[in-house]
Parts: C-alpha cells; sequence; structure tokens
C-alpha cells in the first residue's frame, strides 16, 4: 500500500510540474510569436482581461488542490474542489461559444465532480488520478479556445 501512494504521489507532482511548465512554456511561445509576427488577436479587450485574470484565479485554486494532495490533507483538497466548482458555475466561465467549447466545459465539470466524490472517499490515488483527468480537460480546453481566437 505504501509503495502504491508513493508512486501516487510522485505521479502527482510529475503531472503537477508538467502541466504547469507547459503552461508556461505554452504562454512564452504564444508570446514568441505573437511579437515576432505580430499578431493581434482581435480580443484583447477589457472582457478578455477579465477572464485571463479570473482563468489564473482558477487555476490558483486547482493548486491549492496539488497542495493538499502533496500533503494527504483532504480538507485542503475539498476545499480547492469547492473554489474551482464554484467559480466555474458563473458567467465568466463562458469564453466562447461554439458546441465543442460547451463539451469541454461539460466534460471538465463532469471531471471536476469525479474528483470531489473521490475526494469524499478518502482515497489519495483515485484523487490523484482525479486530478490529472482534471488538469487535462483544463489543457484541452485552453487548447480550443487559442485556436477559436486565431479564426477570426
Amino acid at each position: 500500500m505504501k509503495r502504491v501512494t508513493n508512486f501516487s504521489m510522485l505521479l502527482a507532482v510529475a503531472l503537477a510540474s508538467t502541466t504547469f511548465a507547459f503552461q508556461e512554456n505554452q504562454q512564452e511561445e504564444e508570446k514568441s510569436s505573437q511579437e515576432k509576427n505580430r499578431i493581434v488577436i482581435p480580443h484583447d479587450d477589457e472582457n478578455t482581461i477579465a477572464r485571463r485574470d479570473f482563468m489564473r484565479s482558477k487555476l490558483l485554486y486547482a493548486q491549492n488542490i496539488f497542495a493538499g494532495l502533496t500533503a494527504g490533507d483532504f480538507k485542503r483538497i475539498k476545499a480547492g474542489i469547492k473554489e474551482v466548482q464554484g467559480i466555474t458555475a458563473g458567467e465568466k466561465w463562458v469564453a466562447i461559444d461554439n458546441d465543442l467549447y460547451r463539451k469541454l466545459t461539460e466534460d471538465f465539470k463532469t471531471t471536476t465532480q469525479r474528483l470531489s466524490d473521490a475526494a469524499e472517499s478518502g482515497n489519495l490515488e483515485a484523487v490523484a488520478l482525479r486530478y490529472y483527468q482534471m488538469s487535462t480537460s483544463c489543457i484541452d480546453c485552453h487548447k480550443h479556445i487559442r485556436e477559436a481566437a486565431y479564426q477570426f
């Protein structure tokens, strides 16, 4: 059992590190590409800036879940999940209006609910797996939003 727990913790740390490094790398690449090609995304207005700040808040809440995972602190995990679920319930959550975005949003909400269920079960390995799935869901959605932004 200890070996499984150690493996799960190692997996969670690796996944989170990869996710955050990927996001930072992706942001740097986007910045460089935009500067190099002088791409101006037409939605860089007050709403976009507010949404960007909003999404950064979601990232901080997800990091709280990860911190709870690394410490085995289910109270912190559950608090982070509630924050993520709360922030995704409002209108600010809607970035674009198309079928794929709506599907990705529903997938994220379903995955987050499964993460919550895993946290309630007290199974750290299940929480680690569901956290990974939630992170992957975020990446998929953000990729779609970036691609949609360049279609104008």
